[in-house]
């Protein structure tokens, strides 16, 4: 892939930009890695002896102290163990954002606030901080007080509903979409309000209900359902909106996905699996038919890519220039001959320990690219961000620790 990134000494679009991050779990920390990837400092906030949550989800890799899970998010990062929840704690979180550009958290509603680290309270002492708060329904409302994650917005928010074959229930989408999703808006957010922030002169709040940013996954189907027409059914594989859009069963076993979204497509479609008939039935002759008609239409599909293999048919369609795929595992997807050449998968080292993570995937011709570092381990920074970002002494560093305020690695 032809690397656009500007010279070694070139800015990255958040050099200089420092953020406090007091999230946990998914969407938080993936929010800031975003941050990170592009420049931004991070010191992460996390709780004393257990940290954040995720660092025990999935799986343990061999020399890490935390998940696959953990590690994923939370790429170039500082991590500063401490207890906010006792003054102590709290006065040094205040004290780092004095000096920061942005506080990010993802608690409760109010949470914060009995500690002094709500946004009208940091605001007022900081009057340019940009503060992003992430919750399951925002700041307010009936099911303010109710907790979420997401699998619960992946409920609530319809896009369950519509995912599975429309046998044997709801089927959860395998990524944690809902949280990756708001993120994203996060990172978005925070991104926009700097910008804000220079134009404007004064502190923004930027607040991120995962129940919204949920909603809007399912933006291509508000309207029809907005004005009183059915919610989409689940398809399998297939799409409410687009027929043939879905993945089929080839002799040898495997998948091949078809996305012949337009009749352009759908000629051409018809004219490689040797089935023209089908472009004079009347009942397939627009997508919207096809749609009304997809019980009748996609077994005589299925039967046709029964008859060759995976291969024989990739060959076939893309020589059509038909929209066609495989479906490959994630063992499978990252090693393809377009990730490879694209190097979505980056290698992070220190010493002898070695993890595998996602790259991050915007490219910019006129900024640097920011060399990642290790997901840090617990506490790992502390002393070093006390001491160099607070100017505090090792002598009030270890008394700290030894009362059980922070600790250290």
């Amino acid at each position: 892939m032809t690397d656009t990134s500007a010279e070694p000494g070139a800015p990255a679009p958040f050099d200089g930009i420092r953020i406090v991050d007091l999230t946990h779990a998914g969407a938080g920390p993936f929010a800031t890695m975003q941050l990170a990837d592009l420049g931004a400092t991070v010191v992460k906030i996390e709780r004393l002896r257990h940290g954040d949550g995720s660092r025990y989800f999935g799986n343990r890799l061999d020399g890490f102290d935390a998940s696959d899970y953990f590690l994923a998010l939370n790429r170039s990062k500082s991590s500063v163990a401490l207890d906010f929840a006792r003054p102590e704690g709290a006065e040094l979180v205040r004290r780092l954002v004095a000096d920061a550009d942005v506080l990010i958290e993802n608690f409760r509603p109010g949470v914060l606030a009995r500690h002094g680290l709500d946004f009208a309270t940091l605001a007022d002492a900081h009057p340019r901080l940009v503060y992003c708060s992430i919750s399951a329904f925002g700041p307010d409302g009936p099911w303010v007080a109710k907790g979420g994650n997401d699998i619960t917005i992946q409920g609530l928010s319809g896009l369950m509903a519509g995912t599975g074959s429309g046998e044997g229930g709801p089927i959860k989408i395998g990524s944690p979409l809902c949280d990756l999703t708001a993120g994203l808006y996060a990172a978005f957010g925070i991104a926009s309000a700097l910008l804000a922030r220079e134009r404007v002169g004064r502190a923004q709040l930027v607040e991120v209900p995962m129940l919204d940013a949920a909603v809007s996954l399912m933006a291509s189907f508000v309207p029809s359902v907005a004005a009183g027409g059915p919610p989409p059914r689940p398809e399998g594989t297939g799409h409410a909106q687009i027929v043939p859009y879905q993945a089929f069963l080839c002799a040898d076993e495997r998948h091949l996905i078809v996305g012949a979204f337009s009749n352009h497509f759908w000629r051409a479609l018809c004219e490689v699996i040797g089935r023209t008939d089908l472009l004079g039935v009347d009942a397939y002759r627009t997508n919207e038919l096809r749609v009304r008609n997809r019980s009748a239409l996609v077994p005589q599909l299925e039967a046709e890519f029964a008859t060759r293999s995976r291969a024989e048919w990739l060959r076939l369609l893309e020589a059509a220039a038909v929209p066609c795929s495989p479906v490959l595992g994630v063992d499978e997807a990252i090693v393809s001959e377009q990730a490879v050449h694209n190097r979505v998968l980056r290698w992070l080292e220190a010493g002898d320990r070695k993890v595998g993570v996602t790259r991050q995937p915007i490219r910019g011709s006129a900024w640097r690219a920011v060399p990642a570092t290790m997901p840090p381990a617990l506490g790992e920074h502390t002393r070093q961000v006390l001491s160099e970002e607070l100017g505090m002494s090792d002598a009030d560093i270890d008394g700290l620790i030894a009362s059980g305020v922070v600790e250290s690695r």
